[in-house]
């Protein structure tokens, strides 16, 4: 294969696509192949310089001609397959490859300049060699540390390439340090927006102190994940042409930022109405882009009927004669919405020609938040008007500034009776009037219970909410909020007097109830004195404590402030007492410990509960301690989650010897079961030294409605 004149650069030269941190090949041009004599295959995942050694032209005793431009003094020899010597310059350039950072290497053939067989010594200055590329290349790791310097990088700043990458910090030195922050401010958000490329002009220190101004073209390199890799800078001396721009020009670039940082759309029309410049705010109001407008007449920004074009030559001609205005009109934006605008025209030059300089915004929000304000405003009326409360909105001196309906139904006053009036001197009692002032001076919401007198001198209760109205930390109003409440005080003062009355009523039917079951009690105390054997005394007397277990719950009810729950407490303390007092005798002694937690039971819950209490202790009395002088009882009634637990023990002999039947079947057993299912507990018992006796059910919840 043999390659002519007149093909193109790219075809005769030798190329080879890199890895970009790694330069391991990834691709080769037909050229490499060509001109090197290997496959394809055996340049994959080795280096370029695998394939050379670099030499000095010192080194090659080469002797060029130096007048027609800079050389590079380095060259690489590469081996052909077939052993031929063949020399080469490299120059290197960032790239994309396959979605992914890459090195293009050029590999620019100078055998025969080398060789010198031609005779031609100034084949070199031809080439591109980076000596004589009139931009600097620096490559940056995603450190921002250098690992890339070109001769021309060293030529402007005079650092050698050894010095900026054995230095770890050359970048604070390298920047002026009035624009490092600006620099680093652009790298961060080109790098945080994606973006590939960036240019600007920055201040820089060479190597001897000199301050420099330098234009920089900046490509960023990133992963596939996004993140980056490596920045890729072209770079070149700007000092003179920055030198050179004079005030006038600088003041014109200020203006035009200025111009176009104006988030308002501001054009300039000839006298004929056509636009001749727009700033950047024009896209953000109507969508358009400079160029877009730019020769158009004004009227592609007007909406379709709105264009009143005697009304535009009255406002233009107000503003040639100097008397600018704004004005409210309609627009329509490139997509085709048509939009509320105000606009200002005033009369300017530009380029030494009269034009109108027109400042237009869109509206939209300001229309939607009047309409919402009269909405609300509207509201607001109507809501004050009709509201049934009486309302009044005071004055920083606490006078009427206007009153609702509501108000006047409830004290008879009308609005312009009461305007610019103290209220308080109108309506409070005078034995008030300190209380009154002091709720009107509040700086937060209050809510009071008062009286009131209305215009015929008629006194009401109200509730009376006190709104202050805070501007800027200062109260500058006052609403007063009336509710007339005379009917329900009336009302609760009623429900009071008839509580009282149910209340003494029931206190009397506890009362009675109490004495009818001590009569019983008495009764029964009297026929165990004629009953003629001892079992049918025991009997009346179990029964006549059981009667009194009943009696005491209703003693202790009538006693109470509560006429629905029993404080078991108290209860528990006094039955076991009374058992104590009836049942002991002269041979055991025994004794009642209580660990009771502070629980109410309603009554349905604490007769069952004494009678189980005084069912089980009067029969620990009577067989758990036979033939001993001591004896104990523990009673326990604890909360145990959601659940009340009772529990009756003995430190007796335990359950008699008898079948399970006989113990199931006995009289104590039977009302026991009976008043476990009252209280719908779950009811074990059994003996552990002595006989247990256990408990568990929930508290009524009674409804006081």
């Amino acid at each position: 294969m043999k390659f002519t004149p007149e093909e193109s650069f790219f075809d005769a030269q030798p190329m080879f696509v890199c890895e970009q941190s790694t330069l391991r090949i990834l691709d080769v041009n037909a050229a490499a192949i060509h001109i090197l004599g290997f496959p394809k295959k055996q340049f994959l995942k080795k280096r370029v310089i695998d394939f050379g050694t670099e030499k000095s032209l010192c080194e090659l005793n080469v002797k060029l001609d130096y007048r027609d431009g800079n050389f590079a003094d380095k060259v690489w020899l590469f081996l052909s397959k077939a052993g031929k010597e063949l020399y080469f310059q490299l120059s290197a350039h960032l790239i994309t490859y396959k979605a992914k950072p890459a090195k293009l290497v050029i590999a620019h053939n100078v055998t025969k300049a080398i060789k010198g067989r031609t005779g031609n010594k100034k084949l070199l200055s031809t080439q591109l060699d980076l000596g004589n590329y009139p931009l600097a290349e620096i490559e940056w790791d995603k450190d921002l540390n250098i690992i890339r310097w070109s001769e021309k990088a060293e030529e402007i700043f005079g650092y050698t390439q050894q010095e900026v990458i054995s230095s770890d910090n050359l970048l604070k030195s390298f920047i002026h340090p009035d624009d490092i922050e600006l620099v680093r401010d652009k790298i961060r958000e080109t790098v945080s927006n994606k973006e590939r490329n960036i240019s600007h002009i920055n201040r820089n220190i060479t190597k001897d102190g000199q301050v420099i101004y330098c234009e920089w073209y900046n490509s960023i390199m990133y992963d596939e994940e996004g993140n980056l890799v490596a920045i890729y800078s072209l770079t070149h001396d700007v000092s003179a042409r920055e030198e050179a721009l004079d005030n006038a020009k600088r003041s014109m670039m200020s203006y035009q930022d200025l111009f176009n940082s104006i988030s308002d759309a501001i054009y300039l029309l000839d006298k004929d109405g056509i636009i001749i410049e727009a700033n950047e705010g024009l896209e953000k109001t109507f969508g358009y882009r400079r160029r877009d407008v730019i020769g158009k007449h004004n009227k592609i920004m007007a909406a379709p009927g709105k264009y009143d074009e005697e009304r535009i030559k009255e406002i233009i001609e107000k503003a040639r004669d100097g008397k600018p205005g704004k004005y409210e009109g309609w627009g329509r934006k490139k997509n085709g919405e048509i939009i509320p605008t105000e606009f200002l025209i005033n009369t300017g030059t530009y380029f030494g020609e009269e034009v109108l300089i027109v400042i237009e915004r869109d509206i939209s929000d300001r229309r939607e938040s009047e309409e919402a304000l009269k909405q609300r405003e509207g509201l607001f009326s109507r809501l004050f008007n009709s509201s049934p409360i009486g309302i009044a909105l005071l004055n920083e001196h606490r006078e009427v500034e206007m009153v609702n309906d509501g108000f006047e139904q409830l004290f008879g006053y009308r609005e312009i009776e009461l305007k610019g009036l103290e209220l308080d001197k109108l309506i409070v009692p005078e034995k008030r009037h300190q209380q009154a002032q002091m709720l009107s001076q509040s700086d937060r919401v209050k809510e009071v219970t008062e009286k009131r007198i209305r215009k015929d001198g008629k006194i009401i209760d109200v509730i009376i909410y006190a709104v202050p109205v805070v501007v800027e930390k200062q109260v500058v109003g006052i609403y007063g909020i009336y509710v007339d409440i005379t009917d329900r005080k009336k009302a609760e003062e009623q429900v009071r007097k008839s509580l009282k009355e149910k209340e003494m009523l029931l206190a009397e039917v506890h009362h009675r109830v109490k004495n009818n079951l001590a009569v019983i009690t008495g009764l029964l105390e009297l026929q165990s004195f004629s009953a003629d054997n001892e079992s049918a005394r025991r009997i009346l007397k179990a029964s006549q404590m059981r009667v009194n277990s009943i009696a005491m719950v209703h003693e202790k009810l009538y006693k109470s402030d509560d006429f629905s729950e029993v404080d078991i407490q108290q209860y528990f303390g006094e039955l076991t007492d009374v058992i104590h007092r009836t049942m002991r005798n002269s041979s055991v002694e025994v004794d009642i410990k209580l660990n009771i937690d502070a629980i109410k039971l309603p009554i349905t819950q604490a007769i069952p509960c004494g009678l189980l209490l005084n069912e089980i202790i009067t029969n620990s009395f009577k067989h758990a301690f036979d033939g001993r002088k001591y004896g104990s009882i523990r009673v326990d009634l604890i909360r145990k989650e959601n659940k009340l637990k009772l529990k009756v023990e003995d430190d007796g002999v335990g359950l008699p010897e008898h079948s399970t039947l006989d113990i199931n079947e006995s009289m104590g057993m039977t009302l026991i079961k009976t008043l476990a299912k009252q209280l719908d507990s779950d009811f074990e018992y059994h003996s552990n030294g002595g006989t247990v006796f256990e408990f568990i059910f929930k508290k009524t919840v009674l409804d006081k409605k």
